[in-house]
């Protein structure tokens, strides 16, 4: 698996919980993480190193868009989450 599959395989499982949203909030959680991912599905690597690879660049993306501590802990706890169940 690529990373580009990985990363469908992922996107395909926030736009399920994206369409499923109660609120706000997670809308804009699922939206943060498919902008995020879309921008990163195109780095050539191991499908298995995916994960691990773009929770780093979440973090930093977090820290220098100045998201707040408690979005972040949200959007991270979503990111598990969803790696997680794919």
């Amino acid at each position: 698996m690529t990373f580009a599959e990985r990363a469908d395989q992922l996107c395909d499982k926030l736009r399920d919980i994206e369409h499923n949203a109660a609120d706000g909030d997670q809308l804009f959680y699922c939206a943060y993480l498919l902008g995020l991912l879309g921008l990163h599905s195109s780095v050539e690597g191991d499908g298995a190193e995916f994960d691990n690879a773009f929770t780093g660049t979440l973090q930093e993306t977090l820290d220098a868009e100045s998201v707040t501590e408690d979005d972040q802990q949200k959007i991270l706890t979503l990111w598990k989450s969803v790696c997680e169940e794919v």
